[in-house]
């Protein structure tokens, strides 16, 4: 995964870009942003009441087959009941 394709996942599940790099979404369970940096990605997760979970990954590490699933599933687990 590249920088482009973090950003284009991110428009198309809810982000709304604040500026160059950086989306965040608005949701029942709080607030998650995503700030896409040069070889990596931080993702930011602030449930009301609860310290934020900070997710770092590389784009190496995310690969280009199974990456957008990947993202999704660390959404998914913002899930409570996990």
């Amino acid at each position: 995964m590249n920088a482009d394709m973090i950003a284009a996942w991110a428009v198309e599940n809810g982000f709304h870009a604040m500026d160059t790099g950086n989306y965040r979404r608005h949701d029942n369970a709080g607030v998650i942003t995503i700030e896409i940096k040069r070889m990596s990605f931080l993702l930011i997760d602030e449930r009301q009441g609860l310290q934020p979970r900070l997710i770092s990954r590389l784009f190496k590490d995310m690969s280009l087959t199974s990456g957008s699933g990947r993202l999704q599933g660390l959404l998914r687990d913002r899930n409570p009941n996990h």
